[in-house]
């Protein structure tokens, strides 16, 4: 090989070398460059991170107002649907439970007269159903809800029902007219 030819060669070899190496540039702002991707990355991880703890802060917001609507419908609005399930003439009634009145829904069959009764028991409503006219046993009753409160009053065919969870109503169906 002639040497001018492998002259030539070594400088493109070692042209080639140098960019494979990255090998440090003298021109201004060199270092800025090369900063660039590490920054723009850092960025991006930045972004991502708050965008998950945002959504995790949105995600608790909503569970939470979803398990307080579950409470509101379970206390409630369950003993509501239990009133609507049976609305009849005579089907409710006010009995006295072992801590204060009791909600009592009357259910006439061909068996006998049996009642589902709601009242409050020892910091919980509770929800009985026995034969008509027997007495009140809370240890065999299923509770409802926990709550302080059991109260519930009847006014122009709409009975309001309140618990802590709040108040629900429903309108009696046959003081309107209905079957």
């Amino acid at each position: 090989m002639n040497p001018q030819a492998n002259e030539t060669h070594k400088q493109r070899i070692h042209a080639i070398a140098s960019v494979t190496q990255g090998a440090p540039s003298n021109e201004k702002g060199a270092g800025a460059r090369r900063a660039f991707p590490t920054l723009l990355l850092a960025a991006f991880f930045a972004a991502l991170l708050m965008a998950l703890i945002s959504g995790v802060t949105v995600y608790k917001a909503v569970s939470a107002d979803q398990q307080a609507s579950s409470a509101q419908r379970e206390g409630a609005g369950l003993i509501c649907n239990v009133v609507r399930a049976n609305d009849s003439k005579g089907a409710i009634a006010q009995g006295q439970g072992p801590e204060g009145k009791s909600l009592v829904v009357v259910e006439p069959l061909d068996s006998g007269t049996y009642e589902t009764r709601f009242y409050l028991y020892e910091g919980k409503v509770v929800q009985e159903y026995s034969l008509a006219g027997s007495g009140y046993t809370p240890e065999k009753a299923t509770e409802v809800t926990a709550s302080d409160t059991f109260d519930f009053s009847y006014s122009d065919g709409l009975l309001a029902v309140t618990t802590d969870q709040g108040t629900a109503e429903v309108a009696l169906r046959y003081m309107q007219g209905g079957a």
